[in-house]
């Protein structure tokens, strides 16, 4: 219990809006001093993709955010398909956690709707950290803090990525690409 206490108090805030205060790299490093290594291994298995098929981590808040993230991504998919009048079957397991997270497919609709990329991945994160904060209400000094924290910061990082350099180099990438197969 100190570790977690000692180790969330020295964090900087991560603020909405604002680049992130401190690298993924540099809070593991900081949380390595404090916490037990079956902790630091929940902390290697953080991730924003979900593994396709769920598997437990030994944290109940990492456990539930791969289920939310699964289940926003088969809607994302799902959405995508409905907007370009395409079929598409999923397994069963997988519709079904669909249809158990009711809200995350209008999330989803929501998203695809909009038309500008960036402001859908700009959407879509404001959705996943305010999932974050549900999840770990009432969490403040213990490891699902610690997860919450980590998975925040890594959000934040991915989102400071989002530059419009980047976009038109990914898009002209992506775009040769295309032109490329088509010859």
């Amino acid at each position: 219990m100190s570790g977690y206490y000692y180790l969330m108090a020295q964090l900087p805030g991560i603020l909405p809006g604002l680049p992130a205060p401190i690298t993924y790299a540099a809070f593991r490093e900081i949380a390595s001093r404090f916490l037990s290594d079956k902790d630091l291994d929940v902390l290697d298995a953080i991730s924003l993709e979900p593994p396709r098929s769920p598997c437990p981590t030994g944290n109940r808040l990492l456990d539930a955010w791969f289920a939310r993230e699964r289940a926003l991504r088969l809607a994302l998919v799902r959405a995508r398909a409905i907007k370009m009048k395409k079929d598409m079957a999923l397994p069963f397991e997988e519709e079904l956690l669909i249809a158990e997270a009711i809200h995350l497919s209008q999330v989803a609709k929501t998203a695809v709707s909009l038309d500008n990329p960036l402001e859908a991945e700009y959407f879509l994160d404001r959705e996943r950290l305010a999932a974050i904060d549900e999840l770990k209400s009432n969490h403040f000094f213990d490891s699902d803090a610690v997860c919450a924290y980590g998975l925040m910061l890594l959000l934040h990082e991915r989102s400071d990525r989002f530059t419009a350099d980047a976009g038109r180099a990914s898009y002209t990438t992506i775009y040769n690409q295309i032109l490329g197969e088509a010859e």
